[in-house]
């Protein structure tokens, strides 16, 4: 399938998003991904930013020195990209309660989730837990704005320069015994979707694994950059 450059939109020092024109039809679920290429070269994935209710497909891309970004950062209005069709079963589950660990980069399949519950109404609880290695937080100014919208989303920002490290103490003071005080209104436990760099997404699992929280309410996303 063939997409084409609708803009290209700064959202940090080390980051980009590629927006693009939607083609009718076209449907995804909140958290899959695109295989991006061309015809001679092969494709790289990219988690989808943007939510089914907007009217574009985002794509949010790491600054990186490689000759395949260099050509995304290049792109201009018009130009054309392919594209696989959406795939991706790590998908935004609204039977209970959300926690989202999201590091740098990680947060695109969360804005994406994210902007879904705000647009659907979700009744949901949703925590955000979001590390950075500095205070220019990725979509930070639609997050924001986003709280005020859903009176049960709560975001915590953590600069790893100043905060250090998220840690199984500081999640425990961020969100408390999430498996026993903050279930659902049926009771039901919440789910954690990790996405970030491998290792920051490993040492997520591993502090939620050391608390009790059983694997099968752990969803992971690892951005291997490009």
């Amino acid at each position: 399938m063939q997409l084409t450059v609708k803009d290209t939109k700064t959202e940090s020092k080390d980051c980009f998003s590629l927006i693009l024109e939607k083609p009718e039809n076209f449907s995804f679920y909140p958290g899959q991904f695109l295989d991006i290429g061309s015809p001679r070269e092969a494709g790289r994935i990219f988690s989808i930013s943007s939510s089914p209710t907007e009217r574009f497909i985002m794509l949010t891309i790491k600054l990186t020195s490689s000759s395949f970004n260099k050509k995304l950062q290049g792109l201009k209005k018009g130009d054309l990209v392919s594209s696989s069709h959406p795939a991706g079963t790590v998908v935004i589950d609204d039977s209970s309660p959300i926690v989202f660990l999201s590091g740098g980069i990680g947060i695109a399949p969360h804005r994406s989730m994210i902007k879904y519950a705000v647009d659907q109404k979700f009744s949901l609880p949703i925590t955000l837990i979001y590390s950075n290695s500095d205070d220019d937080f990725i979509f930070k100014k639609e997050l924001d704005e986003w709280v005020k919208q859903y009176p049960k989303l709560k975001i915590h920002y953590i600069n790893t320069s100043k905060d250090g490290r998220l840690t199984e103490e500081k999640l425990q003071q961020l969100y408390p015994k999430p498996y026993t005080q903050h279930t659902g209104p049926s009771g039901q436990d919440p789910i954690f979707y990790l996405a970030g760099p491998p290792k920051m997404v490993d040492d997520f699992e591993n502090i939620l694994l050391s608390m009790g929280i059983d694997e099968t309410s752990i969803r992971t996303d690892r951005f291997d950059g490009l």
